[in-house]
């Protein structure tokens, strides 16, 4: 079985849409807080504050979606092996990054429901 050019699991293709939309939402839900919180009074009208989200957003991402990518290309887990004529499990090192994104993944998540949600409530409550 030849294949030519790139090749990977379907698998492989689902999870990194996910991760890259997971990071997306924290990214853009982080920096569209922040620019909340520091717009000054005599901007706060929805064009400005929007307009500043969109930036933020399409100018950050473009850089992280760049790395993003290249740590992809150097995890092997899914691509194709055209000399082995398979598709490579996940190495050692993939195992460690895989952990270790995971649960940095989580503690955001955390973080993010325990600690800013019951600020934004007082924020909302005053």
């Amino acid at each position: 079985m030849k294949h030519s050019g790139f090749t990977e699991l379907r698998r492989r293709s689902v999870l990194k849409s996910l991760i890259w939309r997971i990071i997306g939402v924290v990214w853009t839900w982080i920096g569209a807080y922040i620019i909340i919180l520091i717009v000054p009074p005599t901007w706060n009208n929805a064009a400005i504050i929007a307009t500043l989200i969109v930036v933020y957003h399409h100018s950050t991402r473009m850089i992280m979606y760049y790395f993003y990518e290249r740590i992809w290309t150097s995890i092997s887990w899914g691509k194709y092996d055209s000399e082995q004529g398979s598709f490579q499990g996940m190495s050692m090192h993939d195992k460690l990054i895989w952990t270790i994104g995971s649960s940095v993944s989580i503690g955001v998540i955390f973080f993010l429901i325990i600690y800013v949600t019951p600020f934004i409530k007082n924020l909302t409550a005053s």
